[in-house]
């Protein structure tokens, strides 16, 4: 699967400091990339960094300032791929839960994959590709997370509306089930007995890893007929 055949291309990651993007980074670095990787935090970002080899650079980025955004891409005059990976998803009721809240999910996930569209679109190469991310939220959604589902939409809805805009340069969107990352440890506060619950509960008895996701995204930059496409990484999760 990770042969050469994005050497000598500029990949970007933004949410690559860990989990799904960390891992896309990695193996965009074994396909012959380089890398260029983007997240909040200074101190996250620093240890994704040291592991990934010279190959591997990275800055700071918030997604919901459109000026942060377009800095990051500043010293980038050709960009051949960009993988949107970050999102801060807090659940809220629609009805009575924190306004704040509800807005975050757009704020980052939606709003986040548009300043760096608007960012990138200047710079990515004529056959070059865009990945962004949504969720399976947006094919089974919760009590507490329709503002998360309708920003997970809202991506895939885009990513469909700007084939048009941005050929002959290609969009797709992987929509991943439960993962294994650092981010559902934290959620299921560390404990193996409830990260385990959750596996049992899926179709194929597991959860998704951040490699499956590394796989996927390559996929995408790879295939050239590749276009306006969700795919879903759920392990039949949104059937069940």
């Amino acid at each position: 699967m990770f042969d050469s055949f994005l050497q000598g291309q500029q990949v970007l990651v933004l949410g690559g400091t860990s989990g799904l993007g960390l891992a896309t980074a990695a193996g965009a670095l074994r396909a012959g990339a380089q890398v260029h990787v983007g997240g909040r935090d200074p101190q996250r970002l620093a240890d994704a960094l040291a592991p990934l080899g010279p190959k591997a650079s990275g800055a700071c980025v918030d997604l919901t300032d459109e000026g942060s955004v377009q800095a990051f891409f500043a010293s980038f005059p050709r960009v051949d791929h960009l993988v949107v990976c970050a999102a801060n998803n807090l659940p809220a009721r629609l009805i009575d839960g924190d306004l704040a809240a509800l807005r975050t999910s757009l704020d980052s996930r939606f709003w986040g994959a548009v300043h760096a569209l608007r960012a990138v679109a200047p710079r990515l190469a004529p056959e070059g590709s865009v990945v962004l991310t949504s969720g399976m939220v947006s094919q089974r959604p919760r009590p507490g997370m329709a503002m998360v589902a309708a920003a997970a939409c809202a991506v895939e809805s885009l990513a469909r509306s700007l084939v048009g805009e941005l050929a002959p340069r290609r969009i797709n969107v992987i929509n991943p089930g439960p993962m294994h990352t650092p981010l559902l440890e934290r959620a299921l506060g560390g404990q193996a007995q409830a990260l385990q619950g959750l596996a049992d509960l899926q179709p194929l008895k597991r959860l998704g890893q951040a490699e499956d996701f590394a796989q996927t995204a390559l996929f995408a930059m790879g295939n050239r007929q590749l276009n306006g496409a969700v795919l879903h990484l759920d392990g039949g999760a949104r059937w069940a």
